[in-house]
């Protein structure tokens, strides 16, 4: 392994904290480098570290790692506060009751992300090796938005007709709720679970007849000849991370050129060097070849697909494409 870092001199040693996304990157980037065989056999390694480590670790989850937000109460009697300077203006008319529901939401909802806020810093400050930190901010286990329900508050919750109730559940289910807060609780409960049971359904169903519209789709020729392709360029709003994303696996419809230099060739694929070229030089605009650019109309050819999502090379010849890119 040490003879193949050093033929690599654009890999840069990392001594940092790597969470669940960031272990997709390296994952990708040692793919990319020494390709998928030598990548399992260095994610064994890593898996048996893991194991290691948690075993020595042996990391549990109590009542009292569940650390409540300092700062909450104060900002839970603002948002109460503010709630009834606007019950006033909506009694004596100056407010609809309509207008009110929503700038009462609007009020809780920023409080509850304050308090998200502020939870994160707590842990971070008093104790970042907590349990319940470690195991949400990984990405080994549940998310903040549940942490934030344990140490923070439960927030507004929906009724069974799908619309918010402006009365929030300010307690957590480290203080407990009341009776009141627990009836509320209920509703969003119940509609959780049955929309979670309609909506796999739905989405098996929707799965199931976008793979029987496109199973006859088969990479039939290397090259279809097409000259189009779709511009793709760092417009506003779009972020370097789905640049990236949208750019990585695909094939070049044309030659890219920074001034009178050309950087990339037509019909090569892209890689993360080529990426991180096209990101320091920034050159504009990139056009890249899709499926919908095709010129084959029963059948897709190797360049205009791409990568293969299973193996990270080109597709082959012959296989069946379910998954449109």
């Amino acid at each position: 392994m040490e003879v193949l870092m050093a033929e690599r001199a654009d890999l840069v040693f990392h001594n940092k904290v790597i969470d669940g996304t960031a272990m997709k990157r390296l994952i990708s980037r040692l793919i990319d480098h020494f390709g998928i065989a030598y990548t399992s056999h260095i994610l064994d390694q890593v898996k048996t570290l893991g194991f290691q480590q948690a075993t020595a670790t042996s990391i549990s989850l109590g009542i009292d790692d569940l650390l409540t937000t300092p700062s909450k109460r104060w900002l839970v009697q603002d948002a109460e506060q503010q709630s009834l300077i606007l019950e006033k203006h909506h009694h004596y008319g100056n407010v609809h009751a309509v207008e009110k529901l929503r700038q009462s939401i609007e009020i809780w909802y920023a409080t509850s992300e304050y308090l998200r806020q502020e939870m994160n810093l707590n842990f971070k400050m008093t104790d970042p090796s907590n349990p319940v930190h470690i195991m949400s901010y990984s990405g080994a286990r549940g998310n903040a938005s549940q942490v934030h329900q344990l140490v923070g508050m439960r927030g507004l919750m929906s009724d069974p007709q799908g619309q918010m109730i402006d009365l929030p559940i300010q307690s957590n289910l480290r203080e407990g709720l009341s009776l009141t807060e627990y009836t509320i609780s209920c509703y969003g409960a119940r509609k959780g679970v049955v929309d979670t049971a309609v909506r796999t359904s739905d989405a098996g169903y929707l799965t199931r007849r976008l793979v029987e519209v496109v199973q006859h789709i088969v990479v039939r020729r290397t090259d279809c000849g097409s000259t189009r392709g779709i511009s793709v360029s760092l417009r506003k709003g779009m972020t370097e991370r789905i640049l990236i994303q949208t750019l990585i696996g695909r094939v070049l419809a044309n030659d890219v050129y920074l001034g009178l230099r050309c950087i990339a060739t037509r019909n090569q694929d892209i890689g993360i060097g080529l990426v991180n070229r096209f990101m320091t030089s920034r050159a504009q605009p990139i056009y890249i070849r899709t499926p919908f650019t095709c010129r084959s109309a029963s059948w897709i050819c190797r360049l205009c697909y791409g990568r293969s999502p299973t193996h990270g090379d080109l597709v082959e010849l012959g296989e069946a494409v379910v998954l449109l890119r």
